[in-house]
């Protein structure tokens, strides 16, 4: 089991990494990020053609993304401690629960490809996480 910790590692310092990618993208350009995650918003109309102000949805995107990169840097905070073992928990939470959800939404939505696309991996993550849990390394 010597190859546990280091690729438990290589997959949570990648998460957190793309966490605080995502979240920033989230925050600054919510319409970009949810094409992209696969359920699309529009900008809300306004009284002049030229002008688009954000739509509840795209600020609560934004929202969203602010909690992604707080849970991005939380890991990388984690790693920078040596905290193997709690970033190890939490990513066995997030991956069932959140990646889990995602795909549950986006297969709802009609979008399977995409829903599986998301489950998948975090049930990965998830599971790589809880037999570094069940290790204690």
């Amino acid at each position: 089991m010597t190859y546990l910790l280091p690729a438990f590692q290589a997959v949570s310092l990648t998460f957190a990494t793309l966490a605080i990618l995502t979240g920033f993208q989230a925050l600054y350009d919510p319409i970009k990020f949810s094409t992209s995650f696969g359920i699309s918003i529009t900008p809300a109309s306004s009284k002049s053609p030229s002008q688009k102000k954000p739509s509840a949805a795209a600020s609560y995107v934004s929202l969203m993304g602010v909690c992604q990169l707080a849970t991005g840097l939380t890991l990388l905070a984690f790693a920078w401690q040596g905290w193997w073992v709690q970033m190890a928990m939490v990513l066995f939470i997030l991956g069932f629960v959140v990646a889990g959800t995602d795909g549950w939404v986006l297969c709802r939505e009609g979008k399977k490809a995409k829903g599986v696309f998301h489950a998948l991996p975090g049930a990965g993550i998830a599971m790589l996480a809880g037999a570094v849990v069940v290790a204690g390394v």
